[in-house]
């Protein structure tokens, strides 16, 4: 049996046989690393090698997180600080206004001045 060949067949027995080949197969795939001294230390060195690539994601991720919370506090300050500063807002005041900027707008519509355009 090559590398890559499978036999599905639902024989009793050959089941068995089938399996054995494909286990077989694969050990001759993957063979085991050779024991020396320096396996385990190779071993740790690779693995602390990604975790410093990771490390240094980390390190930049929380950087601009922290940059990120010290612009929003910094920016809510700010706001704070304007709306306690300005003018306060008086809704009965606008309304007025507005009314009384469009009263010329509305003029030709008022009875009284119709029924002296009518005469």
């Amino acid at each position: 049996m090559t590398n890559g060949e499978w036999n599905t067949s639902t024989g009793g027995g050959d089941d068995n046989e089938c399996l054995d080949n494909l286990l077989h197969a694969y050990r001759a795939a993957c063979p085991d690393p050779d024991p020396s001294v320096n396996f385990m230390p190779s071993l740790w060195a690779k693995i602390e090698a990604r975790e410093a690539s990771s490390t240094v994601f980390s390190r930049v991720a929380k950087a601009l997180v922290t940059a990120a919370l010290s612009a929003s506090v910094l920016m809510a300050l700010l706001a704070a600080s304007s709306s306690q500063s300005g003018v306060s807002f008086d809704g009965s005041a606008y309304i007025q206004a507005l009314a009384a900027d469009h009263v010329s707008d509305l003029e030709p519509l008022q009875v009284e001045r119709i029924s002296d355009l009518e005469q």
